[in-house]
């Protein structure tokens, strides 16, 4: 996609509307939530101090372990990443929610990757409305194995250790998304809800890069996220035409 253009500001809420407006032009079954710039590092290189979210499609969700055959990347990025899912919808007319409220909503955990691709011109410099227009600049969800025993792990103390090609390349820990994913769940709780919208049951909300830097990614890269007591994700980056198994 063409950059805006500069002399044309365009404030979060509008930048949303749109985003609406290209996920109903793209089609498909939204399935969940991402959050984007829930990580100190990651805010600085955005320019903002506020996370930002987009929708998370069936067609490009998948279970682990995940070969990405087929999918078209420009400059993936590897995020891992603590995801909720949700037992119940949460509506509008019960905002604004507490802390407790959506965690009670919460029916597991799982670990998981997010790959996010820029796809306007120039790569990895959009600005935060460039980003909120092109879907968070999500491109596709993996799962690892959902945690309905999920209530006493540490999710802030969780470490990640990040392999590419069985080479390490970066670790990180829970608490780098806004304190504590849950945190992450709630804004966007609020934010989505506070906009008119509903997040329903069966909704999965990825909660942020957890990531001390940035993971990118090339063809036939094999990255592994281990978790370690949450458990593992991992996704093969490959041309192919075979479809990755899709997560239910």
């Amino acid at each position: 996609m063409a950059k805006f253009p500069t002399t044309v500001p365009l404030e979060p809420d509008s930048a949303y509307d749109l985003q609406i407006q290209l996920n109903a032009a793209v089609g498909g079954t939204v399935v969940g939530w991402k959050i984007g710039c829930t990580n100190a590092w990651a805010q600085q290189l955005t320019g903002t101090d506020e996370p930002f979210y987009g929708r998370m499609h069936e067609e490009t969700t998948f279970d682990s372990p995940a070969d990405l055959a087929g999918l078209a990347f420009a400059s993936p990025i590897v995020e891992p990443e603590i995801a909720f899912r949700f037992h119940r919808d949460l509506t509008p007319a019960e905002a604004p929610f507490t802390l407790r409220q959506v965690l009670d909503a919460t029916a597991a955990l799982a670990p998981a990757i997010e790959v996010v691709d820029c796809r306007f011109e120039g790569g990895w410099s959009p600005t935060l409305a460039e980003t909120i227009v092109d879907n968070g600049v999500h491109a596709c969800f993996v799962a690892g194995s959902w945690r309905s025993d999920w209530a006493d792990i540490d999710r802030l103390g969780l470490t990640v250790a990040v392999t590419v090609n069985g080479d390490p390349v970066t670790d990180g820990v829970g608490a780098n998304a806004l304190d504590d994913p849950a945190n992450a769940l709630l804004w966007l709780a609020n934010r989505v809800t506070g906009r008119g919208e509903t997040l329903h049951a069966g909704d999965i909300v990825t909660t942020g890069n957890i990531a001390n830097a940035a993971v990118h990614a090339k063809p036939g890269d094999h990255a592994v996220c281990d978790f370690g007591p949450l458990g593992r994700v991992e996704a093969t980056f490959r041309q192919g035409d075979a479809d990755p198994e899709r997560t239910e």
